[in-house]
């Protein structure tokens, strides 16, 4: 597989995985070509892994840890606050309806449910993305659809 196919393939799932964690446009993008750099460098390593799309995700992951540590010795980015400049583009209504309900939940558990349910991701290549057991990653998706799902219970009542 040459740079140019993984690039046009994972470009788009790693760009909405960062900004899922990230509110700063120029930090994404940032984080997004230091990525792809790394998978650039890497490409021999690619025939090797069983899944691209971890492995691609795993390096995002890194990066963006890697990078918040460095800019900023402070925790995370508040991710309630949502970007004023629009979206390059236009996104589904049901992934805009999935997004804002994600934002209703804690950091990691939102990073959770949207890798499984929006990139679809293995409990196994989400537990490698975060550096977890998969157990605990089993574990905090229960957790974290309940609290969805009790959040979806006080809004309908």
């Amino acid at each position: 597989m040459v740079f140019e196919e993984v690039y046009n393939e994972y470009v788009d799932i790693v760009f909405n995985y960062l900004r899922q964690r990230l509110k700063d446009s120029y930090l994404i993008e940032d984080i997004l070509q230091e990525t792809f750099y790394a998978v650039y460098r890497n490409l021999p390593e690619l025939k090797k892994k069983d899944s691209i799309k971890s492995w691609i995700l795993s390096i995002a992951h890194n990066k963006m840890v890697d990078k918040i540590r460095k800019v900023s010795k402070e925790t995370l980015p508040d991710l309630a606050e949502k970007e004023a400049e629009p979206s390059i583009d236009p996104l589904p209504e049901s992934t805009l309806f999935l997004e804002e309900i994600l934002q209703k939940l804690p950091g990691e558990d939102r990073q959770i449910l949207y890798g499984l349910y929006v990139l679809q991701l293995k409990y196994s290549e989400l537990a490698e993305i975060m550096n977890l057991p998969e157990g605990t990653i089993k574990s905090k998706a229960y957790h974290a659809r309940k609290e969805l799902k009790d959040c979806l219970k006080e809004g309908a009542g």
